[in-house]
């Protein structure tokens, strides 16, 4: 999946395949926040996989999305 836009942060999913050939959601959100590029990573919880890259992508973005919404 490719990188999204969302409320002016950008979000890179990099989920990746873990032990079990199954895939763990992680992404990256950045903004400029005063002048300075800044980057978080959001992994979701080490229970929750997914069978395929893609869907662990999707979830990836979903979260990063929440992430940006809970920082207000």
């Amino acid at each position: 999946m490719e990188a999204a836009q969302y409320r002016g942060w950008a979000i890179e999913p990099q989920s990746y395949e873990s032990d079990g050939r199954r895939w763990r959601p992680k992404a990256m959100v950045s903004a400029a926040e005063g002048g300075t590029l800044r980057t978080y990573p959001v992994s979701a919880p080490l229970d929750v996989m997914f069978d395929t890259e893609r869907e662990a992508d999707g979830y990836a973005v979903a979260m990063a999305k929440k992430w940006i919404d809970d920082r207000g």
